[in-house]
């Protein structure tokens, strides 16, 4: 029950109340018919303004699923005002949330990577400028390689660039070779709640992924065959992928071969050596998502 006051005259307030006086059958042209409460103000107000007689003394509800509508983005635009969290920023956290990025790594971003010395300054120069030409990028193809010991921070880097694509409104994925095989595989189970089609879908046409780990033993020729069809599928479309490994330079070209190596290098592409000592600390357990 509503309860509202009014102010008449200088000395006197009267308290009045909506009543329920009755229903009504209506129809809204958006949502169909419902029936609404007809509300009535006790006691009236005498003599309202001209403007204000059709509803202020009495007043039927209007469709209960338009008001849920409306108060809906009442509700948002207060948030909003208040620093809540926008539809656009929760769009952005879900796409990032999409993205594979394990829980460990969820604060990663380019700009809190930490660079001490010259070459480090290097890896990360090369991508900020990567990531603030991002629509060359994008159009390029352009690739890039992470190649260095455990825990010098390769990991680090390229999910900050996955996120940092996301946040720019694109998309992009982060996952090791053997989760992303792992996943292809679990494509043949009766239970299976994707394709592998699907899954070779989504990893050849998001705007960048970062594949971990590269260089990992694989047990098929099979695992071998899907992840090259991938990597030549992305190249074919100039669609930008990030490889990160533990392999020094000449282990990775004699992984990956030369081809594979002179297409990533395309375009402004580079293999860039991460081969300082490492930043983990020796108290903080190992990752089990990724090991760079």
């Amino acid at each position: 029950m509503a309860r509202q006051a009014f102010r008449e005259g200088a000395a006197v307030t009267i308290t009045r109340v909506h009543i329920q006086v009755g229903t009504s059958a209506r129809s809204c042209t958006t949502h169909g018919p419902y029936v609404a409460k007809v509300w009535r103000l006790d006691p009236p107000v005498t003599n309202p303004r001209k403007e204000l007689q059709p509803w202020l003394n009495d007043y039927t509800d209007n469709c209960p699923t338009c008001n849920a509508g409306w108060q809906g983005e009442a509700d948002q635009h207060d948030d909003d005002i208040k620093g809540g969290t926008s539809e656009k920023q929760r769009r952005a956290v879900a796409r990032f949330e999409s993205a594979g990025v394990p829980k460990r790594y969820s604060e990663c971003t380019v700009w809190n990577w930490k660079w001490t010395n010259d070459q480090q300054r290097k890896v990360w120069e090369w991508a900020k400028d990567y990531l603030n030409n991002l629509d060359q990028v994008l159009e390029s193809g352009r690739c890039g390689i992470f190649s260095g010991a455990p825990g010098a921070g390769k990991t680090h880097l390229a999910i900050g660039m996955v996120r940092h694509v996301v946040e720019k409104g694109g998309t992009a994925h982060y996952t090791t070779v053997m989760d992303m095989l792992g996943r292809i595989k679990d494509t043949y189970h009766k239970d299976a709640h994707e394709t592998e089609a699907q899954v070779i879908g989504l990893l050849s046409t998001v705007d960048f992924l970062a594949i971990d780990e590269v260089g990992k033993s694989l047990d098929t020729n099979y695992e071998q065959a899907q992840f090259f069809r991938l990597m030549d599928i992305r190249y074919r479309n100039l669609k930008p992928t990030l490889l990160v490994t533990n392999l020094n330079r000449d282990k990775l070209v004699a992984y990956l071969g030369d081809a594979v190596v002179d297409r990533m290098r395309e375009a402004g592409g580079l293999l860039l050596s991460f081969d300082w000592g490492t930043n983990r600390s020796t108290k903080r357990p190992p990752s089990k998502d990724g090991d760079s």
